[in-house]
Formats: C-alpha cells, structure tokens, sequence
C-alpha cells in the first residue's frame, strides 16, 4: 500500500528530461558548475538563517532574470520534502548530499530540466547547467551567462593571486568543475580500464563513480572531471576535458569492436543473463538494474539486442533510480518495497526484448 503519493502537481514532474534524445552509447552527459560566493558575507555552514535568507532575496531575483531560462521558479529548501531533494540529486547528477539543506537554502529550475541554481547549501550559489550533446564550449557559456546576470547586482568574493574564493579551498580559482559521464563497460569488464585512467591522472583529470568513488562504478559509468581549478584558465579546463573524454571514447570503441569481432562468449553470457535478470527479477537494487542496464546498452551496440533503443535504456537508466521512479509511479513506497516495484517497472519495460545471436 503506498504511502503520502508525490503529488502530480509538484514541479518537478515538469522537468523535462535532457538526456531522453541522447543517441551517444557512450558519452551520456555532462555538467558544468560554477562556484560563486558573495563578498563580505561568511560561507553558508557559518553563517546565521537571517543573513542566508538575506543572500537568498538579494540572488534569486536576478537569477530569475537569467537568459536561457524557461519559466524559472524557486524552491526553498525547508518546504521540500527529502524525496524532493534527492531527485533533484539523482536528476541533476549532483554529487553533494542536500539533505541539510534547510532554512535560508533554495533552488532555481527551469522547465528545460537543464540548469540547477543552488542557493546556500556549500556556497552561496552554485550554477550548473547539463549538456546532453557533448557540447562543452556551449554548456560553459549558458552557465557563464547566468553568472554575468547575477554579478550584476552582487561583489562575488575575489582574491587576485587565488581567484575566486570557495568553501573548499581546492576549488578556488576559477571555481569551475567540469564533469563527464562515459558509459565503458568494454574497458571495465575487459579489465583495460586501469591502464588509461594511469594515463589521464597525469593530465590532472580525477575518475569517480556516480557515488563519488573510484572504486565503485555503478552501471559502468565512470564520471571524468577536472582535478585543478586553481593556475588554469576556463578554456583549458573545457580543453583537457573533452581530450580525455575523447580518448577514453577511442579506446571503448576499439574494445566493443573486439568483443564483436571475436563474438567473445563471456560477454554474450553477461548480456544474455542480463536480459533474463531485467526480464524475470521480483526484486531488483539499484546497482544490480543498472548493472543489467549497462550490458543491454552494450548488447545494443554489439548488434546482439533487438527490442529495444539505445535511447530508451537511456531511459530506464535514470528511471530506475529510486527517486525517480518514486514519482514516475506517483506512489511513495517503504524502502523495502521500492526493489519490488523497480524489478517490476523494468519486467513490464523489457519484455520485448530478444538476444539476436
């Protein structure tokens, strides 16, 4: 029986979903964050409610403002219900927690489902924009431009030798993080992986799962992002990432091509179990479906998999994560249902799909 149903009216469910017209296998997102804080006023996890809502009305104005955005909206922090927050984690791709975000904290969103402003959570504000098309230059100015706006009415807190100054001092500088999320099951599950990361870390290029954690690279998606933001420019940052990203997509590309041309029976094996897992799972948990998803993708792509898009396991792929599929069900279910409820999701998803070999 489900308990308090996220309401249909609630503004998330109007985001839209940037990556549903995806059509690249393996260069799934990314996102560009920019870091800002106000001038004279102290950093968010020291600073009083009364100066928070103070930033907060001084910000949010000018941030509705902001070109590129479509019917933009605010959301505080202590109206949102924890469910709220973590599907704007999973939608957003954020990797800090906004559970304790409370009073004084905010988020601007638009309907793209594109953008995320976050108002005094870690720093005053954080700018992020999601690029679905592998177009990083462009990602960058769309969130360069709503930073302009806001530095029109505010003093952004600036150091000459440190540049821009952040919460995490290792952030400081320009302040800009860039990330990358690359679908690489043939380099993971060939165990090839580790030699090229050896090579990308002397480029100063960090490698992380969607936890946060080298070591645990949930549905093979391993997130590229930018190791330095103090004594490099923007330009090459946005550079040293897309050569990275570049490479890593290379060297997938010759690995599936192996796999297909040697018809390699291990990983026939996976992707058919794969299949049967999504096909006839009762319970299914989150790293386990995104698992079983991630070899679908690479059945696809092998030409093993028919049944199905490459755009519609896309898809399935964020649907499947618990917030998400929360409200796609429009039912809030007990922990201990919720790999229920996804196994079933995926059953009714994946019925038509067929191995092809």
């Amino acid at each position: 029986m489900s308990k308090n149903p996220p309401s249909s009216n609630s503004p998330l469910t109007s985001l839209q979903a940037p990556w549903d017209h995806n059509k690249n296998a393996i260069w799934l997102a990314s996102t560009v964050r920019l870091l800002r804080n106000i001038e004279k006023f102290k950093f968010p996890h020291k600073l009083e409610v009364e100066k928070k809502n103070h930033i907060l009305q001084l910000t949010s104005k000018s941030a509705l403002q902001a070109p590129g955005l479509v019917k933009p909206y605010v959301l505080k922090a202590e109206e949102m219900t924890p469910s709220q927050k973590e599907f704007l984690i999973e939608h957003f791709l954020l990797s800090e927690g906004l559970q304790e975000a409370s009073s004084g904290s905010a988020f601007l969103l638009d309907e793209t489902g594109e953008t995320i402003i976050s108002f005094n959570v870690k720093e005053h504000l954080q700018i992020q924009c999601t690029d679905c098309k592998q177009d990083l230059e462009q990602c960058w100015m769309r969130a360069s431009a709503i930073e302009t706006t806001l530095s029109g009415g505010s003093n952004f807190a600036f150091n000459e030798r440190f540049g821009f100054l952040t919460a995490d001092p290792l952030h400081a500088g320009t302040a800009l993080i860039v990330s990358a999320y690359l679908h690489l099951p043939a380099l993971i599950h060939h165990h090839t992986l580790t030699d090229h990361l050896e090579k990308e870390k002397l480029e100063g290029i960090q490698m992380l799962g969607l936890q946060g954690s080298p070591d645990e690279l949930v549905g093979d998606i391993l997130m590229v992002q930018n190791g330095y933001t103090l004594g490099v420019n923007e330009e090459s940052i946005l550079s040293t990432i897309r050569a990275s990203v570049l490479r890593l997509v290379v060297a997938e590309k010759d690995a599936r091509s192996e796999i297909k041309a040697r018809e390699n029976p291990r990983f026939k094996d996976q992707i058919s179990r794969s299949i049967g897992l999504l096909k006839h799972s009762y319970q299914l948990q989150a790293a386990e479906a995104l698992g079983a998803l991630s070899f679908l993708k690479l059945g696809i792509e092998l030409g093993w998999i028919k049944g199905i898009s490459l755009e519609e396991v896309n898809t399935l792929y964020f649907n499947s994560r618990r917030s998400h599929l929360t409200y796609l069900l429009q039912e809030e279910s007990p922990s201990e249902e919720i790999a229920t409820k996804r196994a079933e999701y995926l059953r009714n998803k994946t019925q038509k799909i067929a191995f092809a070999v």
